[in-house]
């Protein structure tokens, strides 16, 4: 799906009474941040004409919005710009990195659980092995295996494991995507996952780990922080959903979730993305409230 930009707006700018009115009108659309900017862009370029004389209107104030959502649901509408009513299908096609992310981590899945995948396991993990002892990190760099870095997020340990992460990274995950772009999303993804990872090896140090809850923590520490320094409708979470991912960290953290799991939690891949995303979204808002 291509998006064309039409407008450019500040940042500071709330455009959520523009979207619903669009969204109201059955127009395909979406806001991203772009360049210190939101890009108001659609994907249908006949209606461009139309649309941009009629943002001339508002600015002239030559016309008006009415209102057309409820201001409690607002947040909820502009999250995904053409609204809830569109199938999970059409919605995925808005965020192709997200369906992306979660089909790669199917595949991780079956790497881990089936015997053809776990002979390719080592070719994935974060240090290399053999059937009787770990490669050294450095041989594994020298030869180029920089891929190493990311792709245990990919790697997941049962079903259950896969459908939780996969689960966060539909909700919170397409926020980001339609906030950030496609490729800025991509962007953010690789600089958490890699830190989580780096973050579980100092820890843990020689050891199989993987899973996308890294990556997911840090999609809970840039939405809290974002919505405390630059809040957009596109970060607006329940702060009891940001509570209930602490409350599980901290749970994890003690232990106790070991015993009912096979294996262990990659509680310092958690810490380690929650910080990741934390600092990217000190780095990346352009402007604090107070």
């Amino acid at each position: 799906m291509n998006w064309i930009a039409v407008k450019y707006f500040p940042l500071d700018q709330d455009l959520t009474a523009l979207s619903q009115y669009l969204q109201a009108r059955g127009l395909v659309h979406r806001i991203t941040e772009e360049n210190a900017r939101q890009c108001l862009a659609v994907v249908d370029a006949d209606v461009i004409p139309a649309l941009q004389d009629f943002l001339q209107q508002l600015d002239d104030g030559r016309a008006q919005l009415s209102p057309v959502i409820d201001a409690q649901t607002a947040p909820d509408a502009a999250v995904y710009s053409a609204g809830s009513e569109m199938s999970l299908m059409t919605q995925a096609l808005y965020t192709p990195v997200v369906l992306i992310l979660i089909a790669l981590s199917g595949l991780g899945a079956l790497v881990v659980a089936t015997e053809t995948g776990r002979a390719l396991l080592h070719l994935f993990s974060f240090q290399d092995f053999t059937d009787t002892q770990y490669v050294p990190l450095a041989d594994s760099y020298a030869r180029g295996e920089l891929w190493r870095l990311l792709t245990p997020i990919f790697l997941h340990f049962g079903i259950f494991h896969f459908l939780f992460n996969s689960l966060w990274m539909w909700d919170l995950g397409r926020r980001l995507e339609i906030l950030q772009g496609r490729w800025g999303f991509l962007l953010f993804v690789v600089v958490t996952g890699v830190a989580s990872n780096l973050t579980q090896y100092w820890w843990s140090g020689v050891s199989n780990f993987g899973g996308m809850s890294g990556v997911v923590y840090a999609l809970v520490g840039f939405i809290a922080v974002r919505q405390r320094l630059n809040p957009h409708p596109l970060v607006a979470v329940s702060p009891a959903l940001i509570g209930f991912m602490l409350f599980w960290l901290v749970l994890c953290m003690t232990g106790i979730v070991d015993y009912f799991i096979a294996g262990s939690v990659a509680n310092a891949a958690h810490l380690g993305g929650l910080v990741a995303g934390a600092c990217y979204a000190l780095v990346t808002s352009r402007r604090i409230t107070v």
